[in-house]
């Protein structure tokens, strides 16, 4: 009987527990909050504030506060000072030496977990002081020699005056281009990309371009810059010769003049530069004073079916953070004006946002390099 009503008093528990998480964490917001160790502030990448507690990522106050923990089948594990804490992804409940918890000290944001400052300093012997007015947190312990409060906010003053007039660092600016239009996909995308106040890069293909005239406009209208993608695609016609191949685009960006009145040099080669475009052919483009651009990141959108768009967008996120990572600050994506696409742009502009990242479409006044060849020049 005994053990029914523990069981019975643990559902009640993580159901409570499910209870709360569903309703702070909605509630949670990146604002300006500080934690500081000792006589440091400590810089965390997000400080979560859930219901007026403040919560880091675990990963990083375990680094300063020296906390070891691992994750074993969903369930992380602190370990320290004779105690263990376990949070269990699934349940979202987190333990004490076994016991549930009533409130929720840790939860799972964006796949990271986030750990309640107050709670793990207090667990391993730190105590809390609060400075409201600079929206701080000070862990600290009275065996250790620390300035004092009153010079500590002193500290924190000069500190986050400096924070605040420092610029904030800049991310990267994104090029969204879409190849393969105008078709009714190019019309869905652009509705889209409208919806979310955000320009974007079209490369249209000559022969589609005849049939859709109203969308090759549209488009135009809707701030977004046309260059041209040959007018077949056929690559035995296009890279046949330095003729077929200048002369597709050519005609190309003809059609666009006639069409919008915008007198492109932007082009974009059938499957990209390399290893198609001769020498011959490089000569053409600069004679004809073309810009070539290809891509930094590849969403491989072609391959997926509508089920699958979430796949093009993972291929953009992990594209896109390998190319921030590597230096780049002009990141190009590639996609096409296709089904899957139009399924998957909603999530990745709203991740782009999310991330910081600048939204632009293509400058010819400020053309940024970009093809396989590695020509300045193009």
């Amino acid at each position: 009987m005994g053990i029914i009503i523990k069981k019975f008093t643990i559902l009640c528990v993580a159901f409570l527990i499910s209870l709360i998480f569903s309703t702070t964490t909605g509630q949670a917001a990146i604002e300006s909050h500080y934690v500081g160790f000792n006589d440091q502030l400590l810089d965390f990448s997000h400080v979560q504030v859930i219901g007026e507690d403040s919560k880091v990522p675990l990963e990083e106050i375990a680094a300063y506060l020296d906390i070891p923990y691992e994750t074993e089948k969903g369930i992380t594990f602190i370990r320290k000072n004779d105690f263990e804490i376990s949070y269990n992804e699934s349940s979202n409940i987190t333990t004490k030496n076994g016991t549930p918890l009533s409130w929720v000290p840790i939860v799972q944001l964006d796949g990271k977990l986030f750990i309640s400052v107050k709670f793990i300093a207090t667990e391993i012997g730190y105590k809390i002081e609060n400075f409201p007015k600079q929206k701080t947190q000070r862990i600290y312990r009275d065996d250790w020699i620390h300035m004092s409060h009153a010079d500590y906010e002193n500290y924190l003053n000069q500190q986050l005056k400096t924070k605040q007039t420092q610029a904030k660092p800049t991310k990267a600016t994104i090029y969204l281009t879409f190849d393969d239009g105008p078709n009714k996909f190019t019309t869905l995308n652009n509705s889209t990309l409208k919806k979310y106040n955000v320009p974007g890069t079209f490369f249209f293909l000559g022969n589609h371009m005849k049939k859709n005239s109203s969308i090759v406009k549209s488009v135009l209208k809707d701030g977004h810059y046309i260059g041209t993608h040959s007018m077949t695609h056929d690559k035995t016609k296009v890279y046949q010769s330095a003729n077929t191949f200048i002369k597709e685009m050519n005609e190309g960006t003809k059609l666009i003049k006639e069409m919008t009145g915008l007198d492109s040099k932007l082009v974009r080669t059938p499957y990209g530069s390399k290893p198609h475009i001769t020498a011959a052919m490089k000569d053409e483009l600069i004679k004809n004073n073309y810009k070539l651009w290809d891509w930094d990141v590849d969403s491989q959108d072609w391959k997926y079916t509508d089920k699958q768009a979430d796949q093009i967008v993972k291929n953009v996120k992990v594209g896109v953070e390998k190319a921030y990572k590597s230096g780049d600050r002009d990141i190009i994506i590639l996609l096409h004006d296709r089904s899957q696409t139009t399924k998957a742009l909603p999530q990745i502009i709203e991740w782009l946002q999310k991330e910081g990242y600048t939204l632009k479409t293509y400058e010819p006044k400020q053309h940024i390099v970009q093809n396989f060849l590695h020509d300045k020049s193009l």
